[in-house]
């Protein structure tokens, strides 16, 4: 019991001697940004951007999706207007509002994997306000029971 009350005794005594040395000042951390996750790319306007997407294993009936982080180069804002696949079961979320220039924009590629098997390659092509700027994009998946 003794030995109880000097631990706590002494647990004090050091908060307090900490809090002093501080000098009562504060610390703060700065927050790093993670690491984007997704895909990036920088959009051409002397040639097609070419993007490639490996999904890698899907199961089968999945649902997968990865985000495209794409960057406007230019002096103007970009709309990525509309876009065709080559296969039902992938698609594309663009971006709403145009993407700022200089800035980045994102976009969520769905593919849904009910009805194939095996390996499947799929390619979406996206207009944009810029005719210059044409984007392609390639999509691998190895579709497992």
């Amino acid at each position: 019991m003794v030995a109880r009350k000097r631990i706590t005794s002494l647990a004090i005594v050091a908060i307090a001697l900490l809090a002093i040395s501080c000098g009562g000042k504060t610390t703060t951390t700065k927050s790093t940004e993670l690491p984007y996750q997704g895909i990036e790319a920088t959009i051409r306007t002397d040639s097609v951007t070419e993007v490639l997407v490996e999904l890698g294993d899907v199961r089968y009936s999945e649902l997968a999706t990865k985000s495209i982080r794409l960057h406007n180069p230019t002096e103007t804002p970009l709309s990525l207007l509309d876009y065709k696949a080559t296969c039902r079961c992938t698609w594309i979320n663009l971006p709403k509002s145009p993407i700022p220039a200089g800035e980045y924009g994102e976009a969520e590629l769905v593919f849904d994997s009910r009805g194939e098997r095996g390996s499947v390659g799929n390619y979406i092509d996206i207009t944009t306000s810029d005719p210059r700027c044409h984007i392609g994009v390639w999509i691998s998946a190895k579709v497992k029971p």
